[in-house]
């Protein structure tokens, strides 16, 4: 293949009626669950920080939460309302997926191939809930496409639009850096000198500056609280790192890891993948770094679109060699195996109680914190309304953790004002002065109550119903009376950031 051949392919936009079906069913198939169970506590944390608008936040930049507090401004308090954008991004990421499959040479077919792939992938699991990982998602599949286009020769302006990219995507999560520090290496190994010797990458370099700069700036003054943050991660290091090979099996399909799996052999190792030899050498550089740093298992995993892109051509391949029909029965019934064991795992389909009563709580805890909110939120009105008039009146809320509180600021009404000292929440307090009853809601963080105040005793306790054993079941109330200080005072004590 001349590299010609290659720049006049990616002059085109046109994305194939299957890939836009296979796109579309991701959607209709993420909206038609995306109300079963309830909100993720992160959901509900990024709309009430969405509230308090900022250049940033103690644990991440500040577009995820804008973004979620408008899609509930737009459409009402629910959990379909913020997972709407996340399924638009998992749908987008498909066709991606077969737009760099076509631009590094795959057929109609393979392209196809491609978007199946990723349709029933870690993409759809992604696409389902309303975090900073599907937006993450999104950008490294995208500047991925747009590397693509630029290894083959395209003009070199598109760089202008990586930097875009990479600036609004480094505003919602700073693990883009390790794409670009793998496509550095990458580019820098397979000695492609010729894409960045132009203005236009360090134009790139400018605008994802520029972009991201509000950000660095509210993290500089306000003392690097995502440094923090990293370095509490970090502080799970063996952990992150053990599950990193069973994350990357199950994202790139339970079943259909292989087609990624000689996506990456292929553009690391064949001849035709030359031209983009930089982006196989990218995605291990990318995982290798965060593993060295002892970041999360997934903060690298968006490399696999280029891997499952290159993968369809081998498997397009595979398929005209002969006994077309038996392989393409074989792929399928992969694919839907995959995608049905992804959606068991990840998705809420089975009805709740049927859920409850499975090992799946205790497997994927982040479907189980879904389950329980309303139940949470009548409890925690329930002990308020049992205080005396007068305590009532000079009651505050004071959580463990920010899910807790975002429930009780979202899902709650006649409450006390809501107050925690994790993460952000704690950038919202103290109380006021005259608050000097507390209703404490879960475990204490820190410990030790007694050093704020005279006597705390626990009124109730959390439960879901289901007994599903989630971050807030069997969790204590509790009402503590006689602070030791001011708010003011123990407000710097009371902040936890993790």
């Amino acid at each position: 293949m001349t590299m010609p051949d290659i720049t006049q392919r990616t002059r085109s936009f046109v994305v194939p009626w299957p890939v836009v079906l296979m796109a579309g069913l991701v959607v209709a198939l993420l909206l038609a669950f995306s109300g079963a169970y309830g909100f993720l506590g992160d959901e509900m944390y990024f709309v009430v920080a969405g509230r308090h608008p900022a250049f940033g936040y103690v644990d991440q930049p500040p577009l995820t939460p804008l973004l979620s507090a408008a899609s509930v401004g737009l459409l009402g308090v629910s959990p379909t309302a913020v997972r709407v954008l996340p399924a638009v991004e998992a749908a987008l990421v498909v066709v991606l997926v077969a737009l760099i499959s076509r631009d590094v040479g795959g057929s109609r077919r393979a392209q196809f191939l491609a978007a199946i792939t990723a349709a029933v992938s870690g993409y759809l699991a992604a696409g389902h809930m309303d975090t900073t990982t599907g937006l993450d998602l999104l950008a490294w599949a995208l500047i991925l496409w747009l590397a693509v286009r630029l290894l083959a020769g395209a003009d070199r302006r598109l760089w202008l639009a990586v930097g875009l990219t990479a600036g609004i995507g480094l505003q919602n999560k700073g693990t883009l850096l390790f794409l670009a520090a793998g496509l550095a290496l990458g580019l820098l190994a397979a000695r492609r000198w010729d894409v960045v010797r132009s203005p236009w990458p360090w134009a790139a370099i400018g605008i994802a500056l520029l972009l991201w700069a509000p950000n660095l700036v509210w993290q500089a003054t306000n003392g690097w609280p995502q440094l923090t943050m990293a370095s509490r991660i970090a502080g799970y290091a063996a952990d992150n790192r053990a599950q990193t090979v069973p994350l990357l099996w199950l994202f790139t399909g339970p079943i259909l890891f292989a087609v990624s799996l000689a996506g990456a052999v292929w553009l690391l190792r064949s001849r035709e993948a030359v031209p983009w030899r930089a982006i196989g050498i990218a995605g291990p550089v990318a995982l290798v770094l965060v593993v060295a740093t002892g970041g999360k298992a997934y903060y690298a995993i968006g490399t696999a679109a280029a891997f499952m892109a290159a993968g369809s051509i081998v498997v397009d391949r595979w398929l005209v060699r002969g006994h077309a029909s038996i392989k393409g029965a074989i792929f399928t019934v992969a694919a839907l195996v995959s995608g049905l064991l992804l959606a068991y795992l990840t998705l809420p389909v089975l009805p709740v109680a049927t859920y409850a009563a499975s090992t799946l709580p205790a497997t994927v805890p982040d479907t189980a914190n879904q389950i329980g909110w309303p139940a949470f939120v009548s409890t925690v009105k329930g002990a308020v309304a049992a205080l005396p008039a007068d305590e009532r009146a000079r009651a505050v809320i004071l959580t463990n953790d920010y899910s807790e509180a975002s429930a009780l600021d979202l899902l709650g009404s006649g409450l006390p004002p809501v107050y925690s000292g994790h993460n952000s929440y704690w950038s919202w307090g103290p109380p006021p002065a005259q608050r000097t009853v507390v209703v404490h809601v879960g475990d204490w963080r820190p410990t030790d109550w007694s050093r704020f105040f005279v006597g705390c005793h626990d009124v109730a306790r959390i439960d879901n119903g289901l007994g599903v054993p989630n971050g807030e079941q069997g969790k204590a109330i509790s009402v503590c009376t006689g602070l030791k200080s001011s708010w003011t005072a123990m407000w710097p004590g009371l902040r936890t950031i993790s």
